[in-house]
């Protein structure tokens, strides 16, 4: 999981990212500033499950990905199968090329869990 983390972490905009399941708990973490892991993971499981009620409520199909806009950062959270991709942006951040290098760093979460 670590070299998924390190590969996207070398994408431009890109700030840091993680591998959290989806109770909260960090698998792995790859961060380029300081960051309270532990609490992030927390947060994104909170996020999950109001999400889930939401998406659920509102018949809109299953999470896909979640972006949260910040005044400093973003941050966007992305269904990984049995985990969550937390990958942490610069507020400036081109979307564009980042949305495909965060699925595919996505897929690659979900393969290397079946393994």
């Amino acid at each position: 999981m670590q070299s998924v983390l390190a590969k996207l972490n070398k994408v431009s905009g890109v700030r840091g990212c993680m591998i959290v399941n989806k109770d909260g708990i960090v698998a792995a973490s790859d961060f380029g500033v300081d960051v309270d892991e532990n609490s992030i993971g927390a947060v994104a499981s909170s996020i999950l499950a109001a999400l889930e009620a939401a998406i659920k409520r509102i018949q809109v199909g299953r999470l896909k990905k979640f972006m949260v806009t910040g005044n400093e950062n973003k941050l966007a959270i992305v269904d990984a199968g049995p985990a969550l991709l937390l990958v942490l942006l610069q507020r400036e951040a081109n979307m564009g090329i980042l949305n495909v290098e965060i699925q595919e760093a996505a897929a690659a979460v979900v393969e290397k869990a079946k393994m």
